[in-house]
């Protein structure tokens, strides 16, 4: 950090910035400083934040993670459920380099931010950085997540659960861009024809995986920049999103007041429409089918 300025000072212009649109010449002249400081210290500040505070994302274990279970089960009636993943297109300036591919299927051009959350809002693993033209699919299949959750890693020493008669394992659910696996469920691809049960399972599921969508809704309420063009390079969007999403973390884990009319006023530009991915897994689709049996018999 830049030593003239006290680091709350520093801090605080920081916060400023993440937390409005406001331009850089309006955050200089609110704060008495030159707007390539502005710049200068948006990136020390968050990587300072990225450097000190990387613990408080992380995947949780143990007795955390039997209570992140525990929760979902409690709150969305999803049993077994260790998180939610998505991915979010946070708004950039065209890249110099291998522009085309930041370009995404709403025209923008945008970095993709995948990411598991659980169901109190918190960011429990984060991958940031990927051009937006990149499906959802490849940046999980590149992920450590991907990786951890093929070698059984992702959940160690928690017993599976019988679910009308089938050995379920804890999972992670996401929408129709991933693909079905073990430790991956996803809805069914529904039709005109489809079983009312399918429809069932993916309202369950759909239901429960609203808490990835309002985490991004809570950090975008809190941190507005994110809602438009991030103006700066690639290489620096990547740490200063990270530190953002630390940031929100701290916010809910301290239950900071969230005012609703912040999530109201989340109008961010179009996300680009997920496409099907028809990936299957043999023992996910029997996973899958044991929840549905289950959810149609918790039908009235």
């Amino acid at each position: 950090m830049r030593k003239s300025i006290p680091a709350e000072r520093q801090l605080a212009l920081t916060l400023y910035y993440l937390a409005s649109t406001a331009e850089y010449r309006t955050i200089a002249h609110l704060f008495g400083v030159s707007t390539s400081f502005v710049c200068i210290c948006i990136k020390d500040v968050c990587e300072a934040i990225n450097q000190r505070l990387s613990r408080v994302i992380k995947f949780p274990q143990g007795e955390e993670l039997v209570q992140v279970i525990n929760n979902y089960d409690k709150k969305w009636g999803m049993p077994m459920c260790a998180g939610a993943i998505d991915g979010t297109h946070i708004p950039i300036l065209a890249p110099e380099e291998s522009h085309l591919a930041y370009v995404n299927r709403k025209g923008y051009h945008s970095i993709i931010m995948q990411a598991v959350v659980d169901s109190n809002y918190i960011f429990r693993d984060v991958v940031i950085g990927w051009p937006g033209s990149v499906h959802d699919a490849r940046v999980l299949s590149n992920s450590s997540i991907y990786q951890k959750g093929n070698n059984d890693q992702l959940f160690p020493e928690i017993p599976a659960k019988q679910i009308q008669g089938e050995n379920v394992s804890p999972f992670i659910i996401g929408d129709p861009a991933y693909p079905l696996l073990p430790w991956l469920m996803k809805p069914y691809q529904v039709s005109s024809n489809s079983p009312p049960a399918e429809r069932v399972f993916n309202y369950s599921l759909s239901r429960a995986r609203m808490t990835v969508e309002n985490t991004f809704g809570r950090w975008k309420g809190r941190f507005a920049r994110f809602l438009k063009r991030v103006d700066m390079c690639v290489t620096s969007v990547v740490p200063v999103t990270k530190a953002s999403c630390i940031l929100h973390n701290l916010c809910e884990m301290q239950n900071n007041n969230f005012l609703p009319e912040w999530e109201e006023a989340n109008l961010p530009l179009d996300e680009p429409i997920c496409r099907h991915n028809d990936i299957v897994a043999t023992d996910a689709e029997d996973t899958r089918a044991a929840l549905t049996e289950f959810f149609m018999g918790q039908q009235p």
